[in-house]
C-alpha cells in the first residue's frame, strides 16, 4: 500500500480501492468465479488492482507485499480442493474491468488527439503486468499444490498406520481426513506394478477401482504408499462385499500390475485384518517358481499360507514326507499330479484320469510307481493320508523351493519310520 501511494498518489490509490470493493462484491458473487466471502476475497482484487496502478506507474516487479497478498488466496484454493483456473479467470476479469474504466477516463479527460496514444500505452503496460500476474499466479498454485499434496498424503499414511498398528484412534475425525468411514464392511487390496515399469498412478487406481466395484463396495480409500505401490479398501454398509476368488467375472487385470486381496471383515479389525491378509497373500510372490500370478486373493491361498509360512521346515517337511518322490524333475513331478489328484478323487482311477486327460492304464502305473518310491500303498494311508497330502500340496503349489535336487549332498530316502510295514 506504502509504495502505491508513493508511486502514484494517494488519490489513484483511493480509487483503486473502492474499484476493489465494487468488483469484489459483483465478480465475487457469482457462483462459477468463486464463492462470496471465502476464497476470493477483498484482497485478491485490492491485490490486482494496486498491480495495475504500480504497473502503470512505472513499476516492473512484482512486489513482496503483493505477492504474500495473491499466496494468501492461493493457499485457500489449493486447500479447498480447486484448480487454478476459477483464480485466473478472476484475474483475467479483473483486468477486463479495468481497462474498461480507465479507457473512460481517458476519454473523459483527455483530448480525442491523444487519447489512441494513451489508450495503447494502458492496454499494453496492464496487458503484460498482468501477464506477469498470471505467470507467478501459476507457478505459485503448482508449487503450493505439490507441497499440500505432499503433507497431505503423508498424514494419511501417518494415520493409516496408526490403524494398522492397532494405536486407538477417533473414527469420526479418521472418517473426515481419509474421506472413508472404518464402521464399514471392507476387503483390502494392495496393487502393485514392476519396479522398472514407469510410474503408473492412474494404472493402479483404476484397477483397484473396478476390482473394488466387481465387489459391490460403495466407498474406496485409495493410498499411494510410493512409487508404483497402492494400498486401497472398499467398504459397503449393508453386507460385507464379495471376496474376488468369489466374483465369476472378476475383472481383467494388466499383465504388469499384481494384486493381493484380504478376506472381507467388519469395523476397523475388519479393516486392519483384510490389509495384513493382503499384505501376506503379496509375499507369496517371492516363494518357488510356481508363484501365482495376477490376483492373489487370501482365501484361495490361505492354506499354502499357513502350511508355508516357514519355508525351511515346508522344504524339509515336503522331502521327509515324499522321499524319492520329492525330487525335482518332470517325470517324478508327473507321478505326484498324479498321486495328488488320486488322493483327492478318492482313489478313483476313472475320475483321475479323466481329470488329467491320460488312459486309465496311465493312471494306475503312475499310482504303482510312487507306491514303490513312497514304499506304502496309497489304500493303506489312515492317519498319514492328511500328511501326504499336504506335502504334495505344499510341492505344487511352491515347486522347486521346497523339492529335493540331484545336486544335494544328500539324496532324499523313503522315511522308513513311516512308510515301511
Amino acid at each position: 500500500m506504502e509504495q502505491a501511494i508513493s508511486t502514484v498518489g494517494p488519490a489513484a490509490v483511493g480509487w483503486a480501492l473502492e474499484k476493489s470493493r465494487v468488483l469484489a462484491e459483483r465478480i465475487g458473487g457469482k457462483n462459477d468465479l468463486a464463492r462470496p466471502g471465502s476464497l476470493f476475497e477483498d484482497r485478491l482484487f485490492q491485490a490486482v488492482s494496486l498491480w495495475a496502478l504500480l504497473r502503470m506507474g512505472g513499476v516492473r516487479s512484482l512486489p513482496n507485499a503483493l505477492k504474500d497478498d495473491m499466496g494468501h488466496t492461493i493457499r485457500s484454493s489449493v486447500e479447498a480442493g480447486m484448480n487454478a483456473d476459477p483464480l485466473l479467470r478472476c484475474v483475467r476479469v479483473i483486468h477486463a474491468e479495468l481497462i474498461q474504466e480507465l479507457f473512460g477516463f481517458c476519454s473523459a479527460a483527455l483530448p480525442v488527439a491523444e487519447r489512441p496514444a494513451a489508450m495503447q500505452r494502458l492496454s499494453g503496460e496492464l496487458f503484460d503486468g498482468m501477464e506477469q500476474l498470471a505467470l507467478f499466479v501459476g507457478d505459485d498454485f503448482a508449487a503450493r499444490r505439490s507441497r499440500w499434496l505432499a503433507g497431505f498424503a503423508r498424514g494419511r499414511v501417518t494415520l493409516v498406520n496408526a490403524i494398522l498398528d492397532g494405536r486407538p484412534v477417533d473414527l469420526g475425525n479418521t472418517a473426515q481426513r481419509l474421506g472413508y468411514d472404518l464402521t464399514l464392511h471392507h476387503i483390502a487390496l494392495i496393487v502393485a506394478c514392476d519396479e522398472h515399469m514407469p510410474d503408473r498412478a492412474g494404472e493402479l487406481k483404476s484397477t483397484a477401482l473396478r476390482l473394488l466395484e466387481a465387489a459391490g463396495c460403495s466407498s474406496t480409500l485409495l493410498l499411494p504408499v510410493g512409487s508404483g505401490r497402492l494400498w486401497a479398501w472398499g467398504g459397503r454398509s449393508t453386507a460385507r462385499p464379495t471376496a474376488l476368488r468369489r466374483i465369476e467375472e472378476l475383472p481383467e487385470t494388466p499383465a504388469h500390475i499384481r494384486v493381493a486381496s484380504g478376506l472381507p471383515g467388519d469395523g476397523i479389525a475388519g479393516f486392519r485384518q483384510s490389509h495384513l491378509q493382503a499384505v501376506a497373500s503379496e509375499r507369496l510372490e517371492t516363494v518357488g517358481e510356481n508363484r501365482p500370478v495376477g490376483v492373489r486373493d487370501y482365501g484361495a491361498l490361505e492354506l499354502l499360507l499357513l502350511l508355508g509360512n516357514d519355508m525351511g521346515a515346508a522344504a524339509d517337511f515336503v522331502v521327509r514326507e515324499l522321499g524319492p518322490l520329492a525330487a525335482a524333475d518332470k517325470p517324478t513331478a508327473a507321478l505326484r499330479e498324479t498321486v495328488l489328484c488320486y488322493l483327492e478323487q478318492e482313489r478313483s482311477v476313472a475320475a483321475t484320469a479323466e481329470l488329467l486327460y491320460v488312459a486309465k492304464n496311465t493312471v494306475l502305473y503312475r499310482v504303482k510307481k510312487a507306491e514303490q518310491l513312497l514304499g506304502q500303498s496309497l489304500r493303506e494311508l489312515g492317519e498319514d493320508r492328511l500328511r501326504l497330502h499336504s506335502a504334495l500340496y505344499l510341492a505344487r503349489k511352491l515347486g522347486p523351493t521346497v523339492l529335493a535336487h540331484t545336486d544335494r549332498d544328500t539324496p532324499p530316502t523313503p522315511a522308513t519310520r513311516r512308510w515301511t510295514a
